[in-house]
């Protein structure tokens, strides 16, 4: 079950958008997008205007209407952001970090490791062999060498991706057989995947979260309190022979070192087990 992160431009919806060298797209409607479930949607802004040669009046309608209209009509909150033509400056960032965004994506193409929030890269897919099957592989084990965060950027999927282009241009489209190839593929590399909100969120998580820790002869109890809600790893080493873990995600029988996936503000006990 993999998701996504959908960006909208709030002017766009339920319409059909003329694109570069006369392409006429049709776009989602507010009923198609209520649709699209657990996936997050994203802000990418009012119009498609370029951020960065805009005033500051229009930049605060481009970043804040967008987010307002988004919650209004899906009752989810918007807090992330596909920066239109991916450009981006420090008055921007400022702007949505004051607007409560906690992330906002790029371009750039490369992988991201300790990354500003507001300047995420990312892949772009331009075709069903641009990237291969096997680049996006080697894409992915780069990122688990570095033990990073790689985002892919989709733009169309359509069974005629020649309608997307005249030519002259990478169609930014891919069909529905090779969208399936790319997610088995990401499926298979035991990876957490997820969207840009649940990510932004848990390295935030990560860096301001604090642990609890209360022990006593027979047992361990552990709070990780959060203002976040995204479920954290913790490596426990304990000298006792066997423990029993109740209230994490992974809750069983333990002994020596081992990891712990636990929901933050709920209490994890660690009970020693007495031989």
């Amino acid at each position: 079950n993999i998701r996504g992160s959908f960006g909208v431009v709030i002017s766009w919806v339920g319409k059909t958008i003329e694109q570069p060298e006369g392409i006429f797209i049709k776009k989602m409607t507010w009923e198609e997008i209520r649709d699209l479930g657990d996936n997050e949607i994203s802000s990418h802004s009012c119009t498609h205007k370029l951020l960065t040669e805009i005033n500051k009046e229009d930049l605060l309608f481009e970043i804040q209407e967008s987010k307002r209209i988004i919650e209004e009509e899906t009752g989810k909150k918007c807090i992330t952001m596909h920066y239109p033509y991916s450009k981006t400056n420090e008055y921007i960032k400022e702007t949505l970090e004051e607007s409560g965004y906690l992330c906002a994506r790029t371009l750039e193409s490369k992988i991201n490791k300790n990354p500003d929030l507001y300047e995420i890269s990312s892949y772009a897919i331009f075709d069903d062999n641009h990237p291969s099957l096997e680049e996006l592989k080697n894409l992915l084990e780069e990122c688990k060498k570095e033990r990073g965060w790689v985002v892919i950027m989709y733009h169309h999927i359509d069974e005629n991706p020649e309608n997307y282009t005249t030519g002259s241009y990478l169609p930014l489209c891919i069909t529905p057989e090779t969208f399936d190839a790319q997610m088995k593929l990401f499926s298979s590399e035991n990876l957490w995947i997820a969207s840009l909100g649940e990510v932004s969120s848990y390295l935030r998580q990560k860096e301001t979260c604090t642990i609890q820790v209360k022990k006593s002869l027979t047992r361990i109890k552990i709070i990780v309190e959060s203002e976040y809600d995204i479920p954290l790893t913790l490596k426990i080493k304990i000298n006792w022979w066997k423990v029993k873990v109740e209230g994490s995600l992974n809750d069983g029988e333990y002994s020596g070192s081992f990891y712990l996936n636990v929901v933050p503000n709920k209490e994890i006990v660690i009970c020693r087990v007495l031989l």
